[in-house]
């Protein structure tokens, strides 16, 4: 009979260590695979993280060849990119790492992007530049031609004017203004603002000059050569003159201060030319420009 149970127990030994050496087989297996996916897992990420900091060096590469103003600065990353190539190649990669190498791939794209925002936004610029410097070029050859011809017809007409004594114009002015609606008005040299021009100019008494009764024509000519203003046309025996407006002086031998303000539609950039013309005979003249 105590046979029998000694039997008895070490056949459930037997059959619990085969359970318990079972189990941990399984067990032992379950973790292994568990372990094989997590190292598949970090060499993909891994894999994928080198990729992209190569991507980031080459896009450094173009930056360093096309900005010089931020060459060093783009060494320098250049070179931390090598170097988290270099270390991430003999590293074992682990959770902690992949975070830490993520982050600076992370950091590395808003760089680039930025890097080619920049690069397009300074090729915009100096394609305006380049737009702006060739209309310049045009606008200063064709006022060049215009104040050759103006030059031409205003000394035809000074050369037929009749000698006699003169009373003398000076110190012509012009003041490109903005008016605002309440009336406030302000000097500006910009176009898209200007609506109207103040001119003004002195004329000096002269006492071999009899008073009379005088009329000044004002000419105000664009870098188009168009006149602006009120555009009238006075024609002086074969000569017609063009002009913006006219203003009446009663001359009695004293030097006189004349003032206008001449409203303008609109104003174009370039340079403008002001001649103030005693009947068919320039009296005074100057330029101005408008941005």
């Amino acid at each position: 009979m105590r046979v029998i149970n000694v039997v008895s127990f070490f056949k459930a030994i037997s059959v619990v260590m085969g359970i318990a050496l079972f189990c941990c087989v399984g067990f032992s297996y379950d973790l292994y695979n568990d372990f094989s996916k997590t190292e598949k897992t970090l060499n993909d990420e891994k894999n994928s993280i080198i990729k992209e900091l190569k991507k980031s060096k080459d896009s450094l590469e173009v930056a360093i060849s096309n900005n010089s103003g931020l060459k060093t600065e783009l060494i320098v990353e250049r070179q931390k990119v090598a170097n988290l190539l270099e270390e991430i190649g003999r590293t074992n990669i682990d959770a902690a790492s992949l975070i830490k190498y993520k982050t600076e791939v992370s950091r590395l794209k808003d760089l680039v992007t930025s890097l080619s925002r920049d690069k397009a936004q300074l090729k915009m610029n100096y394609d305006l530049l380049k737009i702006q410097r060739d209309s310049t070029i045009l606008v200063l050859t064709n006022a060049k031609k215009y104040r050759e011809t103006l030059t031409d017809m205003n000394e035809n007409l000074a050369n037929k004017a009749k000698k006699a004594p003169k009373v003398l114009v000076i110190n012509l002015k012009t003041i490109p203004c903005k008016q605002s609606t309440n009336g406030d008005v302000k000097p500006t040299d910009k176009a898209s603002k200007v609506n109207m021009l103040q001119i003004g100019f002195m004329v000096v008494g002269n006492k071999m000059v009899k008073p009379c009764d005088k009329e000044y024509y004002v000419q105000i000519i664009d870098s188009k050569n168009n006149i602006v203003g009120q555009r009238k046309t006075k024609k002086f025996g074969e000569q017609i003159l063009d002009y913006s407006y006219e203003h009446p002086v009663k001359f009695k031998n004293e030097t006189l201060e004349i003032s206008t303000e001449l409203p303008l539609d609109k104003a174009e950039k370039g340079i403008y030319f002001v001649n103030v013309f005693d009947k068919n005979e320039l009296a005074s003249k100057m330029t101005f420009a408008l941005r």
